[in-house]
């Protein structure tokens, strides 16, 4: 394996719920430990560094990023364990898949509490998808290094405009964000190949071997992790495979696949992991009426291929582009830890002073509250990237509706000095009632009404809570498995997810063309039997048990096998970044099962 990168995060030991015993004495200081991992992954013939006769050469960009003979059928994971001198293999080892522009470090707080639970006895698995490779990540790398050896403020506020001028270009003289009175060109560091450039920014002509990246190339990525994982704990511990929102439905693909191509013979995925695991996401759906025929399947990989075709990567999502997103939210990161009280300094950027990013940031906010914004489940319109981080009470905030089927959302306005964040736990958070929710200063925590019946469609309901702390989420934004990412796989994947997880019709068609199964091969789904938790939040997008009963109705576990946990008050990210988070005893609970199952199988 090849080790990246590695920190110790001490922990205090926390009374031990798996089958495991505390250390020796009793609870005392633990580590827990997190090390990014790349390994070998499915080797796709298209990509570079395949060998096979059909590789597509990486661009000059790439390799400026991935080096000049890159072997980009690789598998990153952030690797969650327990820091104990000759410590027994675990027993059980959880993977999870992460969402809609996640990455791999969005399960860290979770990660960290379910690995001291279990006292080394479980290890946690988050993984990126391929595209988390080609993050040029230079820049962050720099301020890092840079601040590591800083020995003032002045020293480290270098740093970070060094860095962040790396990706974002500072605005012309009439904003002076450094001081200085000009505009200092973009940073330039050596890239892969010892040329010195500025942010080496992906085009979608680069990385044409997208087209090959969908859910046949991702699962077999992730068939290796269980595969190594199975081979830590044996036939007698658990693996476990999971994910977040989008990523339960890459879960439910994962576990419908039949990895062996003999069509008289079935491997299927479900079949290598003794349950499943659905957070916030109500899994797969089956094949939509627009799936397409075996013929316009491969017109459209083809086109996929070509220079000049569709888009293979999410170049934009709302008007915001993640490969802009992805090293601000780092920058702004390593700003609001080291600096946390300062003018936003990303925010003093030529990007995040237009449109789209100026509408969310209107206001000026110091370093640590601009993340606040931009996450927090009252000043975020989108589901999505909601999560409970407090609230931001010391000037106007203005509700308005975000429109297209979406919540309402407060701007924070303009304020005589910079906004500024109240922590998930300040007791000042503002309550409606007494206060209303069109008022300033609006409502931190709010009352969405009775939990609905079962019967009735899901709806946002219950006491909001704010459990998410904002100097974890600064941490993950730091992280090499960062938060966002920058490249992440539109044209392949979005041609699979017609199928969702049943491509019945497109396996027979291709059978009867030329006896193979063909591209994508989702045909197990109904034959699912292991158990499945499905843990959601009642200010998230699965706030009710009907999130998630299409999915488990699709499948053969049985109906004791399936558990449902809602977690009242929660937005969509907190069931993996909450402190205290009740998702833990939950996920405990159910792993200790699943252990205590297969000693007695």
């Amino acid at each position: 394996m090849k080790r990246r990168w590695i920190a110790l995060l001490p922990l205090l030991a926390l009374p031990t719920l798996g089958p495991a015993s505390c250390p020796s004495g009793g609870p005392s200081r633990i580590l827990v430990m997190q090390e990014y991992l790349q390994v070998p992954g499915y080797v796709e013939p298209h990509t570079p560094g395949s060998g096979a006769g059909v590789e597509m050469p990486a661009s000059p960009n790439v390799q400026s990023i991935a080096g000049a003979e890159p072997d980009l059928n690789r598998v990153t994971y952030l690797r969650t364990f327990l820091a104990k001198p000759n410590a027994p293999a675990p027993d059980a080892i959880v993977i999870f898949v992460p969402g809609f522009l996640g990455g791999a470090g969005t399960f860290s707080p979770l990660a960290k509490d379910l690995v001291a639970k279990y006292n080394g006895n479980l290890e946690v698995w988050a993984v990126d998808r391929r595209p988390n490779q080609l993050e040029d990540r230079r820049g962050s790398e720099y301020g890092l290094e840079l601040i590591a050896n800083a020995t003032s403020d002045d020293e480290i506020r270098e740093a970070l405009y060094a860095a962040t001028f790396f990706y974002l270009p500072e605005p012309d003289e009439s904003v002076d964000t450094n001081g200085n009175g000009e505009v200092d060109p973009p940073t330039e560091l050596p890239d892969a190949l010892g040329e010195l450039r500025s942010y080496v920014r992906l085009d979608q002509d680069d990385v044409r071997f997208f087209a090959h990246w969908g859910v046949d190339t991702y699962v077999r990525d992730w068939k290796a992790l269980v595969d190594a994982a199975r081979a830590i704990v044996g036939e007698d511990g658990v693996v476990l495979f999971g994910g977040h929102s989008q990523g339960t439905y890459w879960t439910s693909v994962f576990a419908a696949y039949d990895f062996d191509p003999d069509p008289n013979v079935v491997d299927a995925g479900y079949s290598h992991v003794d349950g499943l695991v659905l957070l916030e996401g109500g899994g797969g759906r089956g094949a939509s009426a627009s799936a397409p025929s075996l013929a316009t399947y491969e017109a459209t990989v083809a086109a996929l291929e070509q220079p000049g075709g569709p888009d293979v990567f999410l170049g934009s999502f709302q008007g915001i582009e993640p490969s802009l997103l992805g090293p601000g939210a780092e920058l702004a990161g390593l700003a609001g830890i080291h600096l946390p009280f300062e003018p936003a300094i990303v925010q003093q950027t030529e990007v995040f002073l237009a449109p789209p990013f100026s509408l969310f940031f209107s206001s000026p906010t110091d370093n640590q509250s601009l993340i606040g914004f931009f996450l927090d489940d009252d000043f975020q319109p989108f589901t999505a990237f909601r999560a409970g981080l407090g609230f931001s009470d010391d000037g106007a905030n203005v509700l308005l509706p975000a429109g297209g089927g979406l919540g309402e959302f407060y701007l924070a306005q303009p304020n005589a000095s910079l906004r500024t964040w109240k922590n998930f736990d300040d007791p000042t958070l503002p309550t409606c009632p007494p206060n209303l929710p069109n008022r300033t200063p609006g409502c931190g925590i709010i009352d969405n009404g009775p939990r609905p019946l079962p019967t009735d469609p899901p709806r946002t309901w219950g006491v909001e809570q704010e459990p998410t702390s904002l100097a974890d989420i600064l941490e993950i934004q730091a992280l090499p498995s960062n938060f966002v990412e920058w490249y992440f796989g539109a044209g392949r994947p979005s041609l699979d997810g017609a199928f969702g997880y049943d491509s019945s019709a497109l396996v027979a068609e291709s059978i009867a063309a030329n006896g193979t199964e063909g591209p994508l091969v989702l045909t197990q789904n109904g034959n699912v039997d292991v158990p499945v938790l499905c843990i959601g939040g009642s200010n998230g997008l699965a706030p009710s048990e009907r999130s998630f009963t299409p999915y488990l109705d699709s499948i053969a576990t049985p109906a004791d096998e399936k558990e449902i946990a809602i977690l009242e008050g929660y937005a969509h990210v907190d069931p993996l970044t909450a402190k205290h988070n009740e998702a833990v005893p939950v996920l405990v609970d159910w792993i200790n099962r699943q252990l205590v199952r297969k000693l007695l199988e």
